[in-house]
């Protein structure tokens, strides 16, 4: 038996050791982990004792050579198995139902691409029509286990009645071939109201994720519609009713320089704002970097700010500090050649939804895929880009495939792998910047798993 490769020390109040590639974690006394540090060091297991030595072969921290030299050659494998894999039987979309939106914020990455003219929803129906017999074909032809679909915009509760009916269609195809069908939605948070929970099935929607920019004051400034009215305390209201509603809720802040002080100050606010009896259970919240503004930080400077506010939102029990990750796969639909679809209101489809209600960037239509015997492969150059250029295999010189910390990071999103090359985002491919930064990470959660085993 030898040291796996993916076992790695964690320095929180004490010493830990965590396996990378299951996140088991055994806490360590000083003189434990002495012994460890040179047994591992020296690559001999002489000094440590039968339990010990069982111990460490449950939770994966000594391991065959054999298995030893596959766990790393299978990261490739699994990572083309993810990226090709068009027998998969779990089905996601990410719908962008419209480009219109009623608020004005500032940051906003589609802010160039939204609705400028005159609407009418009639594509979004006729795509919403082509969607579900996209899903009905994909059904027929191979077995469906799991659709998910990702309802967004520009804001999506500007289209109740199409999401009314389009998640009636799902739920009768749900019924017809016997797949499970779940959905959530990024939204504003502004227009929920009693109608938009009359159509939601708490046991269905994974999450409504609303975004928040601060404390009241700079919230208002940044977040709000045409009018420049008060859209926070409606916002924290329908919050509230979601709650109240059994539905869950993930608060996204949104962080860049101008407002990072705000943010943490409203983290401090919150249970004066939203009961802290839905902390943990039906409430979340997820810290995001605003990217490609003037006042963003770049992807290390980041990090430090990240981290306070996680502290505090772990104090208040808002995160859960876990160890475990997944087996590397694709990062996201972007880098995959899989029946898994990004589309917009007028059956345009993207690679990336960053990329979304900008024409030049669409791939083809759902009319293409429908009559191409729903074959999603084309060869755009942004195609090439995402599936080729931007892969694993090629950033970061392949680097990434035998790295031990790439179950955590997945080796970045596509889109900033992408930045990171034309020089739009910091590289943190070198000199071990991202490695840092994951085990930063895995310190910060080692040491708040230890607080809270103290509770």
């Amino acid at each position: 038996m030898v040291f796996s490769k993916y076992l790695d020390f964690i320095k929180g109040k004490q010493w830990n050791i965590l396996n990378l590639q299951t996140g088991a974690l055994i806490s360590l006394n000083n003189e434990t982990f002495k012994k460890l540090k040179n047994a591992v060091r020296d690559g001999d297991t002489s000094c440590l004792s039968d339990n010990e030595i069982s111990m460490l072969q449950e939770q994966g921290f000594l391991v065959s050579e054999i298995d030893n030299e596959i766990s790393q050659e299978m990261k490739p494998f699994a990572y083309h198995m993810a990226k090709y894999n068009n027998s998969q039987t779990r089905l996601k979309i990410d719908f962008a139902l419209t480009d219109r939106c009623n608020f004005n914020c500032p940051y906003c990455f589609e802010k160039d691409n939204l609705c400028k003219r005159g609407y009418d929803n009639k594509e979004l129906f006729y795509t919403g029509e082509k969607v579900i017999d996209y899903i009905s074909k994909l059904c027929k032809k191979k077995t469906i286990e799991h659709v998910e679909i990702v309802f967004y915009g520009g804001e999506p509760t500007l289209e109740k009645d199409f999401l009314k009916f389009f998640i009636n269609k799902v739920s009768d195809l749900e019924s017809r071939y016997g797949f499970t069908f779940t959905y959530l939605f990024i939204t504003n948070g502004f227009l929920i109201d009693t109608s938009f929970i009359s159509m939601i099935n708490p046991k269905k929607c994974r999450y409504v994720q609303v975004t928040i920019d601060g404390t009241k004051e700079f919230h208002n400034q940044r977040r709000t519609n045409f009018a420049k009215i008060n859209t926070f305390d409606k916002i924290i209201e329908n919050i509230c009713l979601l709650l109240q509603n059994g539905i869950h809720v993930v608060i996204r802040l949104n962080v860049d320089k101008s407002n990072f002080d705000s943010v943490y100050k409203f983290i401090k606010e919150l249970p004066s704002l939203i009961s802290t009896v839905y902390y943990g259970n039906l409430l979340g919240v997820d810290v995001a970097r605003v990217f490609g503004g003037a006042e963003s930080y770049d992807l290390v400077e980041y990090e430090k700010y990240r981290m306070v506010l996680i502290d505090e939102l772990n104090r208040l029990g808002l995160v859960s500090p876990r160890t475990q990750c997944k087996e590397l796969s694709t990062f996201c639909v972007a880098e995959c050649v899989t029946n898994d679809i990004v589309i917009d209101h007028k059956g345009l489809i993207y690679r990336c939804w960053n990329n979304v209600f900008d024409d030049k960037c669409k791939i083809l239509t759902i009319d293409d895929l429908l009559k191409n015997n729903l074959n999603p492969v084309e060869s755009s150059k942004i195609t090439l880009d995402y599936v080729s250029k931007y892969s694993l295999d090629n950033v970061n010189g392949g680097k990434c495939f035998k790295c031990k910390y790439v179950n955590y990071c997945q080796g970045l999103c596509p889109a900033v792998r992408k930045k990171i090359d034309l020089g739009e985002e910091k590289n943190i491919y070198l000199n071990g910047q991202c490695k840092k930064i994951i085990k930063d990470r895995l310190k910060q959660i080692v040491m708040q798993i230890e607080e809270r085993n103290q509770c």
